[in-house]
C-alpha cells in the first residue's frame, strides 16, 4: 500500500525462497532429466534466476550448462536455449568463459541438418554483444548467406544483422558481400527486403556510410516497389541517425518522395522517417526543408498527411532554433497552426494547439514579445470548451487530455493566466459528467498545485457537485472522479477554515466509493495538511485490511494524524507539545511493526523521527524560553562574565540553554539533509519538503544564535528554489517560514548582548507559528514512483555466516565487490545511477576478554565504477597491519545521478577478519 514491490523469481513460480546455489541446483536436475518437458522446463526458468540473481558465477555456470544442453539436445531444446540468449541479453557479458561457451555452441554449425545450423547461427548472432570479432563465426556467416537452403540462409541474414551492428571489421568486410546479393538477380525478392536493413548498421567508417547510401539510393530508382521503397527509406533513416551528417539530404530524400509519391503508404514512411529525423537533429534542418514540409500540410487534402507533418512539428517546435525562426504570427508555421486550429478531425485541432502552446512557452521563457498572444490563449480555450461539450469517447477524452496539459504548460510558465484557466474550467463542472469531469478536475487540481486560493471562489460549486447525485454516472468513473473533488477541497480550503460544510461534502463522498478510495481521500487530506479528517478515516480503515503488516501501517498513519491535529487544537505549548510527541513515539513504533523484508518503510521511519526530533527541540525550547522567568542569574554572574568575557553570561542559566539548543537545532537540520540524500528514488516535491524541513531547522537555529550569541553576524538561512518546481505544499510551508522569519525584524535593534523578553517573546512566537502551521506530508511518503536499489556481493565469505575470515600476517586479502542496480516498474523516472561509490573500511578490534590497547590502523578506500547493463565490480587489496590481530571490514555501495549529486543509498556489508601470527616473528 506504502510503495512498489519487487516481484521475486521464487513468488512468481509459485516456489519457496531458495538462495542461488539451490535454485541453479534444482534447475539443473530439470536439464538432466530424461523427459524433453522437464528440460523444456527447467530452460525456460532461467531467464528469471538470472533476474533475481544476476551474479557473474552463476550467470557463467548456467550459460554454461545450457550450451551443453544446445550441443547435445534435439532442436526444440536448441530453440528454447535461443530463447534464453535473446531474452537475457544484458547478462550476457558476466559469462567469465566466453571461450569455452562459444566453442560448445559453435560445434553444432558442422551438423548435417540445415535446422540446427541456422539454429546456432541465431544463437551465435544473440550474443554477438560479447563476441564480437570472432573470426571463424564471421566465416560461417559468410558461408551461410551462400547456402542453398532458404531457412539457413535467413538465420544467416538474423546473425549478420547482429554482428554488423556490433563489429566494425564485420561491417566493413560484409558491406560488399551484402550489396552485391541485393544487386544479384539470382536472389529471390523477400531475401532482398531482409538483407536491405543489414546496411543500417554500415555507419563505422565516413566512407563505408557514404557507399551505402549510394548503393540504397540506387535501389530506389531500380526497384519502385512499395515494399522495396518503404525498407530502403527506413534503412536510410536509421544510417542518417547514425551519422548526423546525412540529415539535411535524408530530410530532402524523404520530402521528395512525400511530395511525388502518391502511395499513402510511402507518404507514411516518409513521414514517420521526418519525425525521426526531427527527434535526431532538428537543428540540423534546411530552411527550405522546414518551409517545404509546412507547405505540404497546408496544401493536401489528406488528413492523414496534415496530422503527420503536425506531429514533426510538435516535435521540432521543442528546439529553440526551430522556435525562434518560426515564432512571429505571420510565419509558415503560425498560419498553419491558425488554419488547422478549428478543424473538423479534432485530433488535427489539438496537435495544432500544442504546437501554438511551444511556440508561447518559447517566447515567455526567453522574455519576448508575444503577437498575437491574447489570440493564441483563446485558441486553447476555444478548443477545450469545445471538447467539453463533445460526447465522451475515446478520441474525444484524449484531445481534451491535451488541450488541458498545454493550458497547464501555460499557466507553469506564466502564472497570471492560472485564474483565467481555473475560471474557465471550474464553471463547466457543473455541466458535465462522466470521464469529461474526472479529466476536468485534473485539471483543475495540475493548475490550483501551481497558485495557491485559485479555486477559492468555487468552493461552492466543487462542493455541490460531491453532496449531489451521482446515480447517472457509472461506477468506475465516478470513484476516480469523487476522490479528484474532494482532494480539489483540500487543496482550496486550509484547516484553520475547515467547517461543517465542507465535513458534510466529504462524509458523502466517502458514503459513494470504496475503502481503497476512503485511503486515497485521506492521504490526499494528510498531503495537504488536513490531519483531523485523516485521522477519522483511517481509524475506520485499521481493522478492515487484509494483512497485520498494512494494520499496522494504518495505525501508524492515525497516530501522525493525531500528533499533528494535536499540535494545532487548544491549550498551551508545552502541553500541545508533549501530547504530539507521545502520539509520534506510538506512530514509530506502529511503522517499524509494520515493516516487512519486501517493505520496510525505512523513509516513513526516518521521517517521522526527525519531526519527532524537530518537535522535541522546539519543546526544550519553549522549557528554556520560560525558564528566564523561574531561574533568575546567579550572583556570581558579574564574575562568570569577567572569567569568560561573556556579556550574555550576565542573563545567567538561560544563555547556554539557548546555545543548546541552538545546536540541537543544527543537529536535527543536519540529520534531515543525510535524510534527502538518501532519498534517491524519491520525486522532486519531497526533496523540496525535506529542503524545507532543514531550513525550518537553521531558521530557529539562526534566531537563537541572534539572540543568545555575544555580536553574532551570520546571515539569515536562504532557500533558493525554482520556481517552476514549487507546488503548492511546498508554498504552504514556505509561507510559513516566511511568516516565521519576519518575526525576527520587529525587534529592537538597540537590545544587543542581552537576552530580553522582547528576544523570548519573538522565539516563542516562531514556534507557535511552525506548529500550528499544517505538515504536509510528502508524496515519497505514500507512493514509490521510482524504485532503485543496490544488491552486493562480496568475497570472500566465511564458509558458515558468522566466522572469521583467516588472514596470514604480513599478507594482503583481496576483496572483490560486485553488484547490480535493481529497478521498479519505472526506471530512471526522477534520476538514474551513472556511478556507483564502492567504499571500504577497516576498524581494528580487541580480542574478547584481552585488555590490549587497539591499534590505530584504519583503511578508507574509495573507488569509482561506472556501472554497465546495471552490473558493477570492484577490488581492493586489504592490510591489517601489523599489531592488528582482529578487524571489521565494512563495504558500502553510493550512487552519483546523471547530474553528479551522490545519493548515500547504501548498502553495506560486513567481514570479520582474523590475522595469525607468523611463528617466527613471535618467536623472536
Amino acid at each position: 500500500m506504502s510503495g512498489l514491490r519487487f516481484s521475486s523469481f521464487n513468488e512468481a513460480l509459485g516456489e519457496p525462497e531458495h538462495d542461488a546455489n539451490s535454485a541453479l541446483t534444482e534447475l539443473d536436475k530439470g536439464l538432466r532429466s530424461n523427459r524433453v518437458g522437464e528440460q523444456c522446463e527447467a530452460i525456460v526458468r532461467f531467464p528469471r534466476l538470472f533476474e533475481k540473481y544476476p551474479f557473474p558465477i552463476l550467470i557463467n555456470s548456467s550459460f554454461l550448462k545450457l550450451a551443453d544442453v544446445f550441443r547435445v539436445g534435439n532442436n526444440f531444446l536448441r530453440l528454447w536455449v535461443l530463447r534464453v540468449c535473446q531474452q537475457s541479453e544484458k547478462h550476457l557479458d558476466k559469462i567469465l568463459n566466453v571461450d569455452e561457451f562459444v566453442r560448445r555452441i559453435f560445434s553444432v554449425i558442422h551438423s548435417n541438418d540445415p535446422v540446427a545450423r541456422s539454429l546456432t547461427l541465431q544463437t551465435l548472432g544473440s550474443i554477438a554483444g560479447v563476441i564480437p570479432e570472432r573470426q571463424q563465426v564471421h566465416h560461417s556467416i559468410r558461408r551461410s548467406l551462400d547456402s542453398h537452403d532458404s531457412v539457413e540462409v535467413e538465420a544467416a541474414i538474423y546473425a549478420a544483422m547482429q554482428f554488423a551492428a556490433q563489429s566494425k571489421s564485420f561491417a566493413l568486410g560484409m558491406c560488399d558481400k551484402i550489396s552485391d546479393m541485393i544487386r544479384g538477380i539470382a536472389t529471390p525478392a523477400h531475401m532482398k527486403l531482409l538483407l536491405i536493413p543489414i546496411l543500417q548498421h554500415m555507419h563505422h567508417d565516413t566512407s563505408t556510410a557514404a557507399m551505402v547510401r549510394k548503393v540504397c539510393t540506387d535501389l530506389l530508382a531500380k526497384y519502385p516497389a512499395k515494399d522495396f521503397v518503404i525498407t530502403t527509406l527506413n534503412t536510410l533513416t536509421k544510417l542518417a541517425a547514425a551519422t548526423l551528417v546525412d540529415i539535411p539530404s535524408q530530410v530532402e530524400l524523404l520530402l521528395h518522395y512525400l511530395m511525388n509519391d502518391n502511395r499513402w503508404s510511402v507518404k507514411k514512411a516518409s513521414l514517420l522517417g521526418l519525425h525521426q529525423m526531427a527527434k535526431v537533429g532538428p537543428h540540423l534542418w534546411p530552411a527550405q526543408c522546414v518551409t517545404e514540409a509546412i507547405r505540404v500540410a497546408r496544401t493536401s487534402a489528406h488528413q492523414g498527411v496534415v496530422s503527420y507533418t503536425l506531429d514533426i512539428f510538435i516535435v521540432l517546435t521543442q528546439s529553440s532554433v526551430i522556435c525562434k525562426e518560426y515564432a512571429e504570427s505571420d510565419s509558415e508555421l503560425m498560419q498553419l497552426c491558425q488554419e488547422t486550429c478549428y478543424s473538423s478531425n479534432s485530433m488535427v485541432s489539438a496537435k495544432s494547439v500544442k504546437i501554438i502552446t511551444h511556440m508561447v512557452n518559447y517566447c515567455f521563457e526567453e522574455g519576448l514579445p508575444i503577437s498575437d498572444v491574447e489570440e493564441h490563449i483563446s485558441t486553447v480555450e476555444s478548443l477545450l470548451l469545445l471538447q467539453v461539450s463533445c460526447k465522451d469517447n475515446e478520441i474525444g477524452d484524449y484531445v481534451l487530455k491535451i488541450v488541458l496539459q498545454c493550458a497547464i504548460t501555460l499557466c507553469r510558465v506564466h502564472r497570471p493566466l492560472a485564474h483565467r484557466y481555473v475560471d474557465l474550467i471550474a464553471t463547466q463542472i457543473a455541466h458535465v459528467s462522466g470521464k469529461h469531469l474526472r479529466i476536468l478536475c485534473e485539471a483543475l487540481g495540475g493548475i490550483a498545485g501551481l497558485e495557491p486560493r485559485a479555486l477559492e471562489p468555487y468552493t461552492p460549486e466543487i462542493l455541490s457537485k460531491i453532496t449531489q447525485t451521482t446515480s447517472e454516472s457509472v461506477y468506475e468513473e465516478r470513484v476516480p472522479t469523487m476522490v479528484m473533488l474532494c482532494t480539489l477541497i483540500f487543496q482550496t480550503v486550509p484547516p484553520s477554515q475547515w467547517i461543517g460544510i465542507h465535513q458534510t461534502a466529504i462524509d458523502s463522498a466517502l458514503e459513494q466509493t470504496d475503502l481503497w478510495a476512503h485511503y486515497k481521500i485521506a492521504r490526499a487530506a494528510a498531503r495537504y495538511g488536513n490531519f483531523e479528517v485523516a485521522a477519522n478515516i483511517w481509524s475506520n480503515l485499521k481493522g478492515k485490511v487484509s494483512s497485520e503488516h498494512l494494520h499496522f501501517w494504518l495505525t501508524a498513519l492515525v497516530h501522525i494524524s493525531q500528533a499533528e491535529a494535536t499540535l494545532s487544537s487548544k491549550g498551551t505549548l508545552l502541553d500541545r507539545l508533549s501530547s504530539s510527541l507521545t502520539y509520534y513515539h506510538k506512530c514509530i513504533a506502529a511503522l517499524r511493526a509494520g515493516s516487512s523484508p519486501t517493505n520496510t518503510l525505512a523513509f516513513q521511519c526516518e521521517y517521522s523521527t526527525l519531526r519527532c526530533e524537530l518537535l522535541q527541540c522546539f519543546l526544550q525550547l519553549v522549557s528554556c524560553c520560560h525558564s528566564l522567568c523561574f531561574a533568575p542569574p546567579p550572583a556570581i554572574a558579574v564574575a562568570i562574565v569577567n572569567n569568560t568575557r561573556d556579556e550574555l553570561q550576565r542573563c545567567g542559566h538561560v544563555t547556554n540553554q539557548l546555545r543548546k539548543c541552538a545546536k540541537e537545532f543544527k543537529t536535527c537540520g543536519d540529520m534531515y539533509w543525510k535524510l534527502y540524500q538518501s532519498a534517491f528514488d524519491a520525486d522532486p516535491v519531497s526533496l523540496t519538503n525535506i529542503q524545507i524541513m532543514q531550513h525550518v531547522c537553521m531558521l530557529m537555529a539562526h534566531s537563537i544564535d541572534s539572540s543568545a550569541q555575544l555580536n553574532y553576524q551570520g546571515d539569515e538561512p536562504a532557500l533558493n528554489l525554482s520556481s517552476q518546481d514549487v507546488s503548492l505544499e511546498s508554498q504552504i510551508m514556505l509561507e510559513v517560514c516566511k511568516n516565521a522569519s519576519l518575526l525576527t525584524k520587529h525587534l529592537d535593534p538597540t537590545l544587543k548582548n542581552v537576552v530580553s523578553h522582547q528576544h523570548i517573546e519573538c522565539l516563542m512566537a516562531q514556534v507557535e507559528v511552525f506548529i500550528r502551521s499544517p505538515l504536509c506530508l510528502p508524496r515519497y511518503f505514500f507512493q514509490v514512483l521510482q524504485s532503485t536499489s543496490v544488491k552486493l556481493a562480496v568475497s570472500p565469505q566465511p564458509r558458515v555466516s558468522g566466522e572469521w575470515i583467516t588472514v596470514t600476517s604480513g599478507s594482503q586479502l583481496a576483496v572483490k565487490v560486485e553488484g547490480v542496480i535493481q529497478h521498479g516498474s519505472k526506471p530512471g523516472l526522477f534520476r538514474c545511477v551513472e556511478k556507483v561509490i564502492v567504499t571500504l573500511n577497516t576498524q581494528p578490534t580487541a580480542k574478547a576478554n584481552v585488555n590490549e590497547k587497539i591499534p590505530e590502523t584504519m583503511l578508507n578506500l574509495t573507488q569509482t565504477v561506472v556501472p554497465h547493463r546495471d552490473f558493477f565490480s570492484a577490488q581492493f587489496l586489504v592490510s591489517l597491519g601489523p599489531g592488528s590481530v582482529q578487524a571489521t571490514v565494512t563495504v558500502g555501495a553510493s550512487v552519483v545521478d546523471q547530474t553528479g549529486v551522490a545519493w548515500q543509498t547504501g548498502p553495506k556489508s560486513t567481514l570479520t577478519l582474523k590475522q595469525h601470527e607468523d611463528p617466527i616473528s613471535r618467536a623472536h
